[in-house]
């Protein structure tokens, strides 16, 4: 099925004017439901960088290919530790059985698990959700340069948009369905 995971970091601080507002987006994913169930497994190591958000537009040719593999190298080893925690997963269920849906559960990032609930809207024939963490709870610190007067902020958007499909006549939670990217 065709689904897309996207991931939003925001910049803070003294000198926040000389980093950028990322968008990056999950290549690697699967998320299975069944009966009510969800359980989704997403690879750390398959965020790419699509580019700075400027003036809330993606500007995909604002940072260089050197730029995006240096930011890579900061997020894989510097703050997830996906040598450590390859994978984060999600276990939980759906509550509603027609749109929207309402998702609860527990997410499994970095080694730490705590509860989060969204809800996924059908917006013509597309699901489309998002989910807002705070990575500390996980204990994830954010990326800090310059002494802490560059850093990333704590606080990631996550927009989830999956294709409604067949599931405009039937409720998620009563079939098999699997998204794989």
């Amino acid at each position: 099925m065709d689904a897309n995971i996207n991931v939003y970091t925001y910049k803070e601080g003294m000198l926040s004017k000389l980093g950028h507002d990322l968008k990056l987006q999950l290549t690697r994913f699967e998320v299975m439901t069944h009966q009510g169930q969800v359980h989704g497994r997403f690879d750390a190591n398959s965020l790419m960088i699509l580019g700075a958000i400027m003036d809330g537009q993606l500007n995909a040719s604002e940072l260089s290919d050197s730029d995006k593999q240096k930011i890579q190298g900061n997020i894989t080893d510097d703050v997830l530790h996906t040598r450590e925690h390859p994978e984060a997963r999600f276990e939980g269920r759906v509550t509603s059985r027609t749109a929207p849906f309402n998702i609860e559960g527990t997410l499994y990032l970095a080694g730490q698990a705590k509860p989060v609930a969204m809800v996924l809207e059908q917006r013509g024939a597309r699901l489309q959700g998002v989910l807002e963490i705070v990575p500390s709870q996980w204990g994830v610190k954010p990326y800090r340069a310059l002494a802490g007067a560059l850093r990333v902020a704590d606080r990631i958007k996550i927009e989830i948009d999956i294709a409604a499909g067949e599931l405009q006549s039937q409720p998620l939670n009563g079939h098999a369905l699997t998204w794989k990217k």
